[in-house]
């Protein structure tokens, strides 16, 4: 039930902010993570690497506030001891939406510091580990991002933490286990 209204959130915001854009560009890069919560399994998690890429759509407000809706294709999961020396990667990949209310610091500059926040939502399209495909995982993902980076003329480089706030573990009813991903990603507007 919780995961409808998640979805009628997305659909508004994206019909709100669906009016005149100020830019519009690319970002790619890489990105580290790993579970979280207080029934990690295994005896040891380590983050393991992936990717994140996608487009944004900035709209202004101001020459120091705008709104920024971003559509990324990205990878989440974590490397587990299980048993002795034997460890599992867990790999996910999510259809990721982040809506960030972006502030510019000095916008009169060429190079411009920023910072940002706000909440995202997530599809899983797919959940593996060496085993197989992996069942009970919560298809919506949904969590906060902050960010913080710099402008220069078109190009942008951003340090991304990502915390989910929802379990993805639908295995039982009490499981605490959650994403978190930190991303470094590099951008650029076409105008």
């Amino acid at each position: 039930m919780k995961d409808k209204y998640i979805i009628i959130i997305i659909i508004f915001t994206s019909f709100v902010f669906g009016g005149e854009f100020s830019s519009t560009g690319i970002k790619l890069g890489l990105n580290y993570s790993k579970f979280t919560g207080a029934d990690t399994p295994g005896k040891e998690v380590s983050n393991i690497p992936g990717f994140a890429i996608g487009g944004f759509l900035t709209y202004k407000i101001n020459n120091t506030f705008s709104a920024q809706q971003e559509l990324f294709i990205t990878t989440k999961g974590c490397r587990v001891n299980t048993i002795g020396d034997i460890y599992q990667n867990n790999l996910f990949i999510y259809i990721q939406m982040p809506i960030l209310a972006k502030m510019t610091f000095f916008p009169e500059k060429q190079l411009k510091p920023i910072l940002q926040c706000g909440p995202s939502f997530g599809v899983n399209v797919l959940a593996m580990n060496f085993t197989g495909m992996l069942e009970d995982i919560r298809r919506l993902d949904y969590g906060l991002i902050l960010r913080a980076g710099i402008e220069y003329w078109k190009i942008s480089c951003d340090l991304s933490y990502d915390w989910s706030i929802s379990n993805f573990d639908q295995s039982a009813e009490d499981i605490d286990l959650k994403n978190q991903t930190v991303s470094f990603l590099v951008g650029y507007s076409f105008r």
